[in-house]
């Protein structure tokens, strides 16, 4: 008996062994030592005496934008395949080798990051389906962009086929109007052939459904033929309309899938997007009544319907603040109001003139240029706020404050509020909401590095290169605009919420977003805050000559709005031809972006050669953009609501201080799981409404479970909790302290 419990006991061994072994466990390597036909290349090429992945390696010089190299392999089988880069990155690297992939699906093109610290690296570049045989390759070429690239290693590693699914499904326009037809596309992938994909949509009224088969032929918005994407066509919808879709797919096997359902409600029965301009208040712009009437005057002519003018700069208010200094260079006299008169103009309607929307531009962390400080400004109130680098010093040109530090969120959402309080303003833009990006570790206040080794059970100061140092930069910031977003809706539910987000180099894929500058950099998530609903729209300072890097960016962001939207703005003053802000413009538009906006009055035509006049700008903004009026867009999501927002603050009932980082989740919905900032205050977004149970815990301190209620889609509910340090007796013989208050309504 006792022999035949040690065979079976092997046997199990063995099957599990079997079971857990990797399905494809060779690599298929390329080396460039390989030569051709592995290896070819061409131009100017060095060879360095460096160990790379594999031997040595070669590399080229930016000054050599003709050479270019290929990797081909030779694959035993057809199948899915992970491409990976294996080279030794160091500083003197290229940030930009376009490495253009040829797959069965076609040709992808990813640009791949070379800089980092001197050590032999493996990056990602994607996983695509590869024939048998030499049919595939990977081909690095130099764009002259700077620094050194290098050629050493592409790996192939097979990985097992994935099951039938669909992904990325969406649609264009996004904002659908009564004249749209609306093309919807998802990327449909199987490890085995797809046999069928359709699209199913219900228009309500009447709640009539329809079917139809969807493409990947190159002829239905689906992109090129044979990659992947499938796309159908909805015809164009009656006003008050509600649609809902999903598509639905089948492969060789039988298998089915179908994706989430999305929807949309046709609100107009013409063109809507925003048309805005930017108008920052360090030169001529709305400082004087006749400066505020020539940007107005000029904004009607050329149907621009939205100013977004600079009225928080460098810590200072171009209006009347209650808690900042007013600006020093405000020439309409010393009683003269910029954002009033400016809404004053805007808003006036009579004569049969259009209204203009005015969105507040509020620069929200860089609080400081090195100019002389007046004595109520918040660095001369609260230094402690300011923040420093790893080595405690700071930039007396460029000082920033820091919003691990939790009194600068409560400054900054003090002073939007205030003006938010006084003023009709139409929407709320954030800039600078992120860290620095000049040389150096940014974000060591010593309150945000005690806060974070009290979360995190680490002491000291925190490494650099140390991945919870720099979620916790990236979440402070986030949590920062969640609290904006929630308070200034509670204050006043119109009001739209913008951010100008950064998006330098070419990290806009899935797969090299979260090493891009603006998410690994600056620690500004723009995507997680469009997914979350921290914001209406996304901003996006899309300014760059690179025709291709501003269709990838555009295309990006209108990729992950999530149900919300993107205004799309162009760096006018980059540009060497008004042709090609214009077409940048167009572009934009066409994808599907909720708006286009340009950055900024006065610079429109700065780099333009041989030099053009603004006159010449707007003459073909005129004609070749906006040749009629249209109005902005009302976000359906606050005109038609469905859900509403728990919010409120956790303390400790012994002392009436706020708790920091307790956990708050809807009980048993993982998805809503959130965490108190430095005030104690949270907030859960997009709750349905009906009665909840909300559980709040924090160690050292009794779990909570509130039953709390939305009674109605639209609904801000105020929840306050007092939590207390639990007793030998079991929790639940314990009683809750908790208060609600039913806070604003969303929409109407």
């Amino acid at each position: 008996m006792v022999r035949v419990k040690i065979m079976r006991s092997l046997f199990m061994l063995l099957l599990v062994a079997a079971l857990t072994a990797p399905l494809f466990a060779q690599d298929i390597v390329v080396n460039d030592d390989d030569g051709a036909p592995g290896f070819v290349k061409s131009g100017t090429w060095y060879q360095s005496s460096t160990s790379g992945y594999i031997g040595t390696y070669q590399y080229m010089n930016s000054a050599d934008p003709a050479s270019y190299c290929v990797w081909t392999p030779n694959l035993p089988q057809a199948g899915v395949y992970e491409v990976w880069a294996a080279f030794r990155s160091s500083t003197n690297r290229t940030t930009d080798a376009p490495m253009t992939i040829t797959h069965a699906g076609g040709t992808t093109v990813v640009h791949l990051n070379q800089y980092g610290a001197n050590q032999v690296v493996q990056i990602q570049l994607g996983t695509w389906y590869f024939e048998a045989g030499t049919a595939g390759s990977v081909r690095m070429d130099n764009t002259g962009a700077s620094g050194v690239y290098i050629a050493d290693c592409i790996i192939w590693r097979q990985v097992a086929a994935g099951p039938l699914s669909i992904s990325n499904l969406q649609r264009s326009p996004s904002k659908p109007t009564g004249q749209d037809t609306v093309t919807v596309t998802a990327n449909v992938s199987s490890g085995a052939p797809v046999t069928s994909v359709t699209l199913t949509y219900t228009v309500t009224p009447p709640g009539s459904q329809t079917t139809l088969p969807a493409y990947d032929d190159g002829n239905h918005g689906d992109g090129n033929s044979g990659d992947h994407v499938y796309g159908a066509q909805i015809p164009p919808q009656a006003v008050g309309s509600s649609v809902s879709y999903f598509m639905a797919a089948q492969d060789s096997t039988n298998a089915t899938t179908v994706s989430q359902t999305q929807s949309y409600v046709i609100t107009t029965t013409g063109p809507v997007e925003y048309r805005c301009i930017w108008a920052d208040s360090w030169s001529t712009s709305f400082l004087n009544e006749t400066q505020a009437q020539d940007l107005v005057n000029t904004c009607r002519a050329n149907n621009i319907n939205t100013i977004i003018p600079e009225v928080r700069k460098i810590g200072d208010a171009y209006y009347n603040s209650s808690i900042e200094p007013r600006a020093t260079n405000i020439s309409g006299g010393p009683t003269f109001d910029p954002l009033g008169y400016l809404i004053q103009l805007a808003h006036d309607t009579s004569g049969g003139k259009k209204p203009l929307q005015v969105h507040a531009w509020f620069v929200m962390h860089r609080i400081s240029k090195g100019e002389t400080l007046n004595t109520s400004h918040v660095l001369v109130q609260h230094p402690e706020y300011e923040m420093v680098k790893s080595d405690g010093s700071t930039d007396s040109t460029n000082r920033f404050l820091d919003p691990g530090h939790p009194g600068t969120v409560e400054w900054n959402l003090a002073v939007i509020l205030d003006c938010l309080s006084k003023y009709d303003i139409d929407g709320i833009n954030l800039d600078y909401i992120r860290y620095p990006e000049t040389a150096g570790y940014w974000g060591y206040n010593p309150v945000s590095v005690a806060r974070f080794n009290a979360v995190y059970g680490k002491s000291g100061s925190p490494s650099p290169s140390d991945p919870d140092w720099a979620n916790w930069r990236r979440e402070c910031v986030s949590l920062e605009v969640k609290k904006i977003y929630v308070k200034a809706w509670k204050l006043k539910p119109h009001v739209v919420l913008s951010a100008c987000t950064v998006n330098w180099g070419y990290n806009y894929t899935a797969s090299t977003w979260p090493t891009s500058s603006a998410y690994a950099q600056v620690f500004q998530d723009w995507v997680g805050w469009l997914k979350n609903h921290y914001l209406d729209y996304n901003a996006l300072m899309n300014y760059a000559t690179d025709n291709s890097r501003y269709q990838g960016w555009t295309d990006w962001s209108l990729a992950n709005d999530a149900g919300r939207g993107s205004i799309i703005g162009i760096g006018a003053y980059l540009q060497t031809t008004i042709s090609n802000s214009m077409n940048q413009l167009l572009y934009a538009r066409q994808k599907g972006a909720a708006g286009l906006n340009i950055y900024d009055w006065g610079s429109e035509v700065q780099g333009t050669n041989p030099p053009q006049t603004r006159e010449a700008f707007y003459s073909a903004l005129s004609s070749q953009v906006y040749p009629t009026w249209v109005d902005p867009p009302v976000p359906e999501w606050k005109i038609y609501p469905t859900t509403g927002i728990f919010e409120g603050t956790v303390t400790d009932i012994a002392t009436g201080q706020p708790i920091d980082h307790a956990q708050v989740m809807i009980d048993g919905v993982s998805s809503t799981a959130t965490v108190t900032d430095g005030m104690g205050w949270f907030a859960i977004l997009d709750v349905p409404p009906g009665t909840h149970t909300i559980r709040i815990e924090k160690n050292g301190f009794k779990t909570m479970l509130v039953p709390a209620t939305i009674p109605a889609a639209g609904n801000i509910i105020t929840l306050d909790v007092s939590l207390m340090v639990p007793v030998s007796m079991s929790r639940f013989e314990l009683s809750d302290t908790y208060t609600t208050s039913r806070g604003s309504a969303l929409g109407h």
